[in-house]
């Protein structure tokens, strides 16, 4: 069985060699370099948690198991720790 990622690449708040994958053309302006990784931090920590909830909600319906939750929820923790992290340099 093959499960899709159902959004894009959450982004690395402060850490581009993470992933590679930097905003390229951003809506909003930032003053620093510690304001653009806060709201990045802040949009992952968000993403992660929705689909958290999500993949709960489809393991009761039956639609995906438990590991595939483990996963989400491996990554709403490391969204959340990203999140306290850039909070702290700010």
């Amino acid at each position: 069985m093959c499960l899709l990622f159902p959004a894009g690449p959450l982004e690395s708040a402060g850490k581009a060699t993470h992933n590679g994958a930097m905003e390229q053309n951003s809506a909003v302006e930032h003053e620093t370099t510690l304001e653009h990784a806060l709201d990045i931090a802040r949009r992952n920590a968000k993403e992660a948690k929705r689909l958290f909830d999500d993949a709960v909600a489809k393991r009761d319906a039956g639609e995906i198991d438990d590991a595939r939750v483990r996963q989400l929820e491996d990554l709403m923790i490391i969204a959340n720790e990203d999140l306290v992290r850039v909070t702290r340099e700010q």
